[in-house]
């Protein structure tokens, strides 16, 4: 009976350890984001945005991201660049609209709870009036202790103007 008693008593413990640990796991996320989240071009402009991660409390070692636009008759993905601090990179062009980023913190640069990580610089091209949205949806983000980070994907809006009224932007969802 008394080990009956204890046995209950530790899946108790175990049970609460659990509850209480799944949230603060959660916290610990990182966030993706664009910046800036919204560009507004002229039809023939190259333009810039830079895909950073904020919220790395357990550093980053790698990184494997998908890069695709929705309206390619829009705008052209012209390039990407990864940052200097990825020391093995890898860009793979999976489609007209879509990239496979690859990075690895080889040399230890991004220590855990580095602010605003830069991942890459997308560059595009803009084609014709209308909007685009960029995305960058993970494939796989690595921390410095052999774990998994599970971000959400991001999008960004680019608006093209042209020789006519201004496209509507939709709203986000």
């Amino acid at each position: 009976m008394v080990k009956l008693a204890h046995f209950l008593e530790l899946i108790a413990v175990f049970f609460f350890i659990s509850i209480f640990s799944t949230p603060a796991l959660a916290l610990s996320q990182p966030v993706l984001f664009f910046s800036p989240d919204l560009v507004e071009s002229n039809t023939g402009d190259n333009v810039q945005v830079h895909l950073l991660m904020d919220g790395a409390s357990r550093g980053l070692s790698g990184y494997g991201l998908i890069i695709s636009l929705d309206t390619p008759d829009i705008v052209d993905i012209i390039g990407i660049d990864l940052p200097k601090w990825t020391g093995l990179q890898d860009i793979e062009k999976q489609s007209d609209s879509s990239y496979l980023i690859q990075g690895v913190d080889s040399n230890d640069n991004q220590h855990p709870g580095a602010p605003k990580i830069d991942l890459a610089t997308v560059k595009v091209h803009a084609k014709a009036p209308g909007y685009a949205t960029i995305r960058a949806t993970p494939v796989m983000i690595d921390d410095d202790q052999k774990g998994r980070y599970e971000t959400s994907p991001v999008a960004m809006t680019i608006v093209i103007t042209g020789a006519g009224p201004v496209p509507l932007v939709p709203m986000s969802t």
